[in-house]
């Protein structure tokens, strides 16, 4: 990880945020930190981060609150670290658009090593969908970089960063199979057992949204291999 790379801490434990900040501050990235809410609105105004660090459990305004608040588009990758770590929480933080979960205590290496890899796996993300960010599939159209999707019936189609992630990494295949190692690191979990659930909860509700609009079966199930778009895709224009 490079010298440029800019990481913001939200933690209402000033032990653990000093303690986190100086230990990644020694590999080499600049850390901004701040205690609450209230804090990451400020920071994201006025600086840019290539990954946040932010606690679930904090006085006030919740982490889970806050996450729901930041816009979508243009948002940095999430860490949310929690005493808790259980499985709702966990599948609440991917469903909100978190890219990873660590529960407290966690060792530090692990952080960064999570770390390194989100922010390595969001620039290659990027850079694939820069050139292609709006895609066709029948009378269905996608804006990867305006994270929208409009159905054949005009209508936008509310999805949470969770689901829509889920369903750009189908797209991106252009009605290939898509096992399911891909949609885990689509909607950025690593932990198999939890996120293996979260993704059934994902598809879950990203079907019924779908079906609402008349795609029922756009999304096929081949059992034992993975998903697949049921339409080829195209990058508009």
């Amino acid at each position: 990880m490079d010298q440029t790379t800019r990481v913001l801490i939200i933690d209402d434990d000033a032990a653990i945020r000093s303690l986190t900040a100086e230990f990644l501050s020694g590999h080499g990235i600049e850390v901004a930190t701040g205690a609450g809410a209230a804090d990451l609105y400020a920071a994201l105004k006025t600086s840019r981060f290539d990954a946040i660090i932010l606690d679930v459990m904090m006085a006030g305004e919740d982490g889970l609150t806050a996450l729901s608040k930041l816009p979508i588009a243009g948002r940095p990758p999430v860490i949310l670290v929690s005493v808790l770590g259980n499985d709702v929480d966990r599948i609440v933080g991917i469903e909100l658009g978190a890219d990873d979960y660590l529960a407290k205590p966690f060792n530090p290496r692990e952080l960064l090593a999570r770390l390194r890899a989100l922010v390595r796996r969001s620039k290659l993300r990027d850079a694939g969908t820069r050139d292609e960010a709006t895609w066709l599939f029948g009378d269905w159209r996608l804006d990867a970089a305006g994270w929208q999707l409009s159905a054949p019936d005009g209508a936008d189609v509310a999805l949470t960063p969770g689901e829509f992630r889920l369903l750009l990494a189908l797209v991106e295949q252009r009605g290939r199979l898509v096992d399911r190692d891909r949609l885990l690191a689509a909607t950025g979990g690593d932990e198999a057992d939890v996120f293996d659930r979260s993704i059934d909860v994902l598809l879950s509700r990203l079907r019924r949204k779908l079906a609402e609009h008349g795609g029922r079966d756009l999304i096929r199930t081949v059992r034992g291999e993975g998903y697949q778009l049921a339409l080829a895709a195209r990058p508009a224009g």
